[in-house]
């Protein structure tokens, strides 16, 4: 169940799992040496918790807030960007945010059919499908709310690394999504899919969340958690052994793994 005031209480044995699967995700995201720490991101079905913090602020910021310490919401009645409200389902999309005119009114490089299929191909979240989004450090969220993403902001290196955990576990591969709206892009399509999905972002979203010229989102649902844990459990190469089978006329004869 999906955290709520009345879920800070007791903690179930389940519950606690989730709470050892958040910390040891942190712990992995440390491993790889990445430099901005993991956010939890919670969809929230009832009156976020009193540890969150109501904000007026775009969703998409609420990354970089919680990547600072914060543990904060926004909702339909707290929220500055109508964007991302219409996204996460807070707010009934007005066909200025649904045909894209927004787009086209301030920005000169979309045609009107672009914008409109834009929006259309974009992920969104049911309208009252979610009471508000709340986002806090992964390593910080308070004990009883589940976290239903993993969000972080990374050089392509280490993104590859995270949104391909289910990928090596189970064949299946993670979700590009370019284009869209961070709020898009980084809540509603992993949300909808329940998919890893690794994302530049949009401009703004990229400046709220200070994203650096060499970093991109990339964001892991709870229940994918496990693939991130054995991947780094199982995480071994045998760089002699690879060329040997792969590409031998890389491989010099006496070159051996044992050595390294």
């Amino acid at each position: 169940m999906t955290g709520g005031a009345g879920s800070t209480t007791l903690v179930d044995d389940a519950q606690a799992v989730h709470i050892e699967e958040r910390r040891a995700a942190a712990a992995i995201a440390r491993k790889l040496s990445v430099a901005r720490p993991p956010v939890g991101i919670t969809f929230f079905t009832e009156a976020p918790p009193p540890e969150y913090e109501a904000v007026n602020l775009p969703a998409c910021a609420l990354i970089r807030e919680a990547e600072l310490g914060r543990r904060i919401y926004v909702d339909s009645a707290r929220h500055d960007c109508i964007v991302g409200q219409y996204h996460l389902g807070l707010g009934p999309g007005m066909p200025l945010i649904t045909e894209g005119h927004y787009l086209t009114l301030a920005q000169g490089f979309y045609t009107p059919e672009g914008a409109r299929a834009s929006k259309a191909h974009s992920y969104s979240l049911a309208q009252g499908s979610i009471t508000a989004l709340g986002a806090a450090p992964l390593a910080d969220t308070p004990i009883g709310v589940s976290v239903d993403l993993m969000v972080l902001i990374c050089p392509p290196q280490q993104a590859m690394i995270v949104a391909e955990a289910s990928a090596v576990r189970t064949g299946e591969f993670p979700l590009g999504d370019l284009g869209a709206a961070t709020c898009s892009s980084v809540f509603a399509a992993p949300r909808l899919t329940g998919n890893s999905v690794f994302s530049p972002g949009d401009s703004n979203g990229r400046a709220f969340n200070k994203v650096d010229a060499s970093e991109l989102f990339v964001v892991v649902p709870r229940d994918r958690f496990r693939h991130l844990i054995e991947m780094m459990d199982n995480f071994w190469v045998k760089p002699a052994e690879t060329r040997r089978l792969i590409h031998p006329s890389y491989a010099p004869r006496g070159d051996s793994d044992e050595e390294r």
